[in-house]
């Protein structure tokens, strides 16, 4: 059974929603040094399955190390909400601590060690196969 939920920024800014096959769903808990420090939560999502519904006017955007992932936030609040990852280049990654209350998703959380980036996306790859 699909869901749809639905989430944004912290002043209301920036809103979205994210069609999702179930609502059972693994989201990765990433230790590189911008998740760590911002405790972000991805739910990765086709980029298909990703609507910015409000705010796409008020987002700026941040690149750093290899420049590949696009890290989108909120200009007002400094809200990410949702970015492109270099995890993920054909999807968006959605902040599940960013999503609506009630969402009713049942959420498995896995480690990804985005210190040694190489090697886990190598090993996520491997178990999604």
């Amino acid at each position: 059974m699909s869901i749809t939920v639905s989430g944004g920024c912290h002043c209301g800014l920036v809103h979205f929603e994210a069609d999702l096959p179930s609502a059972d769903v693994e989201v990765l808990d990433c230790n590189c040094s911008v998740c760590a420090m911002t405790g972000y939560l991805h739910l990765i999502v086709p980029e298909s399955a990703f609507r910015l519904t409000d705010g796409k006017s008020e987002t700026t955007s941040y690149r750093f190390g290899s420049g590949k992932a696009r890290h989108i936030f909120c200009a007002t609040c400094g809200i990410k909400s949702f970015y492109r990852p270099r995890s993920h280049p054909q999807g968006i990654s959605v902040n599940l601590r960013c999503l609506d209350p009630d969402h009713g998703l049942n959420v498995t959380v896995r480690s990804f060690d985005g210190r040694d980036w190489e090697n886990a996306k190598a090993t996520l790859d491997q178990s999604q196969r």
